[in-house]
């Protein structure tokens, strides 16, 4: 099997507890998307920690964590998870992609140790030869547009093998707190007269969109609906946070009768996730020349 090497240089530098081999020589990666409004960051620690003389970073013994994540609504839920592992003396974590999950109403789920393994598709692997010492640290990281309720479970046993079945000398429960992102948030603006209907001088319909929430927003796409029963999408930029652009669309002809009614919907696609996604759309109407 091909080894990614870079990867393994960079497992060999460690003088901490732990190895982290790609299985299926794929290795984690960082996944840039767009975040969710509600955030919760759960530290983890699995394994064994180091009884081999190199610095510990915790005391030594026997750790477990179990996540357990809840849905209190009694609509289905969506989220996300992906894993952030600290590599020491290095700047940068090692970050997995985002896992997608859900949650019937009332419905409840648990993320193990195991689990986490499991999705990060790595073995845990140490210095010597049939020492069954395993240790991982690091932060699961859990997105969703509602609110959860998400509690950590620590455990913490003696120096003894990852699976003895030594008792159990420590137990903590933490409630894990929430934290909101920033987002964009676009509408669609009128002119001082409180209108929608603004046309150049070519007769264009004018649709000024502002993001005013906290952070820029992507490209994304604004459809005109009319009464005529015709639609115009128009491509949007990216609109930076706190500004506003202007998006033009030509009014069908056969729309005028004599005059024209229109509604705007902004990110019509649903690309931008946005803090308020109920303010989106408006109306107008037009009267021909």
């Amino acid at each position: 099997m091909r080894r990614n090497y870079p990867l393994i240089a960079i497992a060999l530098v460690l003088t901490t507890s732990f190895f982290i081999f790609p299985a299926a020589n794929q290795p984690v990666k960082a996944q840039t998307a767009q975040p969710l409004p509600f955030q919760y960051a759960v530290k983890f620690i699995c394994g064994k920690s180091s009884s081999r003389g190199e610095p510990e970073i915790v005391a030594r013994g026997t750790y477990f964590t179990a996540i357990n994540v809840h849905n209190p609504l009694v609509e289905k839920v969506e989220f996300r998870k992906k894993f952030a592992i600290p590599i020491p003396g290095e700047d940068t974590p090692l970050v997995s992609k985002f896992f997608p999950a859900e949650l019937p109403g009332d419905g409840a789920l648990d993320i193990s140790c195991l689990d986490i393994a499991k999705l990060l598709n790595v073995t845990f692997a140490s210095f010597e030869v049939g020492n069954n010492a395993r240790f991982l640290t690091g932060f699961v990281v859990i997105e969703s547009r509602t609110e959860l309720d998400v509690i950590a479970v620590y455990t913490a046993a003696g120096s003894g093998g990852f699976f003895s079945r030594g008792q159990i000398e420590t137990m903590t429960l933490e409630r894990v707190p929430v934290r909101r992102l920033g987002q964009p948030d676009l509408i669609p603006v009128p002119d001082a007269n409180s209108s929608f209907c603004r046309r150049d001088s070519a007769g264009r319909l004018i649709v000024t969109i502002k993001n005013q929430g906290a952070v820029d927003a992507p490209g994304s796409v604004t459809r005109l609906d009319f009464s005529s029963g015709e639609n115009v999408a128009v491509t949007t930029p990216a609109i930076p946070a706190g500004t506003s652009v202007d998006v033009f669309a030509i009014i069908p002809a056969s729309c005028f009768t004599p005059e024209c009614t229109f509604r705007i919907a902004v990110d019509s696609t649903g690309v931008v996730s946005e803090f308020n996604e109920g303010n989106n759309a408006a109306g107008g109407t037009c009267s021909s020349r």
